[in-house]
């Protein structure tokens, strides 16, 4: 029920925002490499599908993570779960493609997320879920701060090491991930940097790029989103 909630509310929100991404994106130079001119129509075609069925195993693994409560919290937390999911594969593409994380999508996901997690500590509690939403509401903007204070610390009064983009991206993952508590907040950070750093130093080793080179922290910070917290709930 929970896995069948959050994937009818991730395709409809996947499915909008590839409608809308001119919108979102709002940047005709980032258009142009999200849909390059002269792209055979079937590709278009793939690329979409491969978005909206990368949405489902995310969405499905809600039961995971969802803990006990009431039948309405279930509902309210598989839908911000699925809203998440969602929307994470076209943000992992959107970022490696431009280096953006749009705020029109990432804003909206974290108020989302916070109001639906704000209706099941109120409408509960007590509860498993009322205790997850609650502690999960405390980690988003904590995981917010110290990405951002890593930031700040790595750019040495010369800007941000790290992208305000990532920053919000940050808060969600905290929303999300702290529904199995710290812990899941943890494994999600721990697999965001081993997979930054494995794929830092194949540009170095591999494609040689230097030590300048930039790379997209978004898609990892997706990865450690969904994998940290329900590695954790599956081990749990």
């Amino acid at each position: 029920m929970l896995a069948g909630a959050a994937i009818l509310v991730a395709l409809p929100v996947c499915a909008v925002l590839l409608r809308l991404l001119p919108l979102v994106v709002a940047d005709e130079a980032g258009l142009r490499l999200l849909r390059p001119a002269g792209s055979p129509p079937g590709h278009t075609r793939l690329r979409t599908a491969a978005l909206l069925i990368g949405t489902v195993p995310l969405a499905a693994c809600a039961p995971l993570v969802i803990p006990p409560g009431t039948a309405g919290t279930a509902v309210l937390l598989a839908a911000g779960w699925g809203a998440a999911a969602g929307a994470s594969p076209l943000l992992a593409r959107i970022d490696l493609r431009i280096r953006r994380l749009p705020d029109r999508i990432v804003l909206p996901l974290v108020a989302l997320t916070a109001v639906l997690w704000l209706c099941v500590l109120l409408l509960a509690p007590g509860t498993p879920a009322s205790a997850a939403a609650g502690a999960a509401l405390l980690l988003g903007p904590a995981c917010g701060a110290a990405v951002l204070l890593v930031s700040l610390l790595g750019g040495r009064g010369r800007g941000l090491a790290i992208g305000l983009g990532d920053v919000k991206l940050a808060v969600l993952l905290g929303l999300l991930a702290g529904l199995v508590g710290v812990s899941g907040v943890l494994a999600a950070f721990v697999i965001a940097q081993v997979s930054a750093v494995v794929e830092a130093l194949w540009r170095l080793l591999v494609r040689r790029e230097g030590r300048g080179a930039r790379l997209a922290y978004g898609p990892h910070l997706l990865l450690g989103m969904w994998a940290g917290p329900v590695a954790v709930a599956a081990l749990g």
